[in-house]
């Protein structure tokens, strides 16, 4: 056997034995719920793995969603931090799953660029870390059906998490959105922004059990005239405000716990122009009553998602939010925040 037969078979096996663990345990995390629970991802499609931390070339995660098409899986076989030259774009493609809970420990992480999900449906991207985005972390773009789960997105340029421009049916959940980067503003720092600028409604979000922390502002924003529900969060440390809700958006707020000593007060601002929230059982900073903000009486209906009691709600998120393993980043920014 020559040396370049022994280097393809070798790939092959490592790619027999990724596929068949994703085969035996399935799509790591809890399942999936809210809006984005209809997207099916890349079940049933082909599996690509991923053996190389290059930025591009064979083996690497830009070739895979490259020569992908649709219809597929991404799973590695390598763990570490891919160094981005330039964005990630599932562009186009639909029925995708990355699920970077295949890898080894201590799983993937994607430094200087973020992954951008544009014009397209049925993408599921789980177990991800994006740390220092020049842009945007994880931007949905005129996309449908979505699924944001268990990942750990921090040090932005922009937005972590941007959810804009006619998308819908999308779930951003169990995911830790985290202190963007410093600018010479103070408001500059922006965890996840909803909104469709000038084209139609983003709607049908599920914002759930993520971990919101050390933004100045947008935790999240919510700007556009479609549905929305945001449950069981949990909001810390923010020096503008924690959550706002304006330019018609109408939907839940529920179960969230919201603790930070600078701006307590503005913890929730429901703007003049938004439209109709449910506001219930949330637990705000140094006993503010943000519930007494509702302008709505009942809850809208929106796809379910399992909500603890108010008492357990931070407990829970804190431990189990974020890309597993958890890794230095993620536990310097919630071990001063320890659960009760």
């Amino acid at each position: 056997m020559t040396r370049r037969d022994a280097s393809r078979l070798t790939r092959l096996l490592t790619v027999a034995l990724v596929v068949g663990a994703w085969s035996s345990v399935g799509p790591t995390g809890a399942p999936l719920e809210g809006f984005g629970s209809v997207s099916v991802g890349g079940a049933g499609g082909r599996a690509i793995a991923v053996t190389s931390l290059s930025d591009s070339g064979p083996g690497t995660l830009r070739q895979a969603l490259h020569d992908g098409g649709s219809g597929f899986r991404i799973v590695f076989a390598v763990a570490g931090t891919i160094h981005l030259k330039s964005e990630l774009k599932i562009r186009e493609q639909p029925f995708v799953t990355i699920d970077g809970g295949t890898a080894p420990a201590p799983g993937i992480a994607l430094e200087g660029h973020g992954l951008y999900i544009l014009r397209s449906h049925d993408v599921i991207v789980k177990h991800l870390r994006v740390r220092n985005a020049a842009g945007d972390g994880i931007m949905v773009k005129r996309s449908q059906r979505i699924v944001v789960d268990h990942c750990s997105v921090s040090d932005s340029g922009d937005e972590n998490v941007s959810v804009t421009e006619a998308s819908r049916d999308i779930t951003i959940g169990w995911s830790v959105i985290a202190h963007t980067r410093a600018t010479s503003s103070d408001d500059a720092p922006k965890g996840m922004l909803v909104a469709n600028f000038d084209e139609a409604p983003v709607t049908n979000v599920s914002i759930h059990h993520n971990v919101f922390i050390n933004e100045s502002q947008r935790s999240p924003q919510v700007s556009t005239a479609g549905l929305f529900d945001i449950r069981a969060n949990v909001i810390l440390n923010w020096r503008a405000y924690g959550v706002r809700i304006r330019r018609g958006a109408w939907g839940n707020v529920v179960r969230n716990v919201f603790r930070s000593k600078t701006s307590p007060e503005r913890a929730l601002i429901i703007s003049p122009d938004a439209g109709r929230v449910y506001v219930a059982g949330n637990r705000g900073p140094e006993n503010l009553d943000v519930n007494g903000q509702g302008t709505a009486r009942e809850p809208f209906g929106v796809a379910p998602v399992a909500t603890e009691e108010i008492g357990i709600v931070e407990r829970v998120v804190l431990r189990g939010a974020g890309a597993a393993p958890r890794d230095g980043v993620d536990e310097t920014l919630l071990n001063p925040w320890r659960w009760p």
